[in-house]
């Protein structure tokens, strides 16, 4: 099941990537990429079997990018009643999934997710996706989530950070 979890977090992955790499506004198509890859990485912990509130964040975090989507598609911001939904499910789920300090940190990291999509440019999601991306490694680690941690979230924040460094830093002329 080890080698399932690390190809569903790779593939999770690449979508991860893509999306760090839009440039600009475009948030139509990182919503769709993130949530290929939400529901990718929420399949690989679910196989690898650590992590159950990684795989509950996700799970809740293609629904709210699939939402989202839809949205941004109509031209028409997401209802502040909508983020407070997202608030609660990502936080009741995860306390249902049960309490300890890796389920504390999936529920920051998905607090910080629901900033990273909310945003309307390609710059302000990477800038929220590093802090996101954080506590994810800081919960592969307490859960042994490792698949995920080695084949999604080290290289998500390698790109993140790249896609900072290639859109988003202010040229000195």
């Amino acid at each position: 099941m080890d080698i399932l979890a690390y190809v569903l977090s790779f593939l999770g992955t690449v979508s991860i990537i893509a999306s760090s790499l839009v440039k600009g506004k475009n948030m139509k198509v990182i919503l769709s990429l993130v949530f290929s890859a939400n529901m990718l990485v929420a399949v690989s912990y679910f196989v690898g079997g650590e992590g159950i509130n990684g795989a509950i964040s996700c799970f809740v975090g293609a629904a709210q990018a699939l939402i989202n989507y839809f949205f941004e598609r109509k031209g028409k911001p997401i209802p502040k009643w909508l983020i407070a939904v997202y608030c609660a499910a990502f936080a009741g789920l995860n306390v249902i999934g049960g309490l300890s300090v890796p389920c504390v940190v999936a529920i920051l990291a998905s607090l910080t997710f629901v900033m990273c999509i909310g945003q309307k440019s390609g710059a302000k999601y990477r800038f929220w996706t590093i802090f996101n991306t954080a506590l994810w490694c800081t919960f592969d680690i307490l859960s042994h989530a490792y698949p995920t941690l080695l084949m999604t979230h080290i290289p998500q924040l390698f790109f993140n950070l790249l896609g900072i460094l290639i859109y988003d830093r202010k040229k000195n002329n």
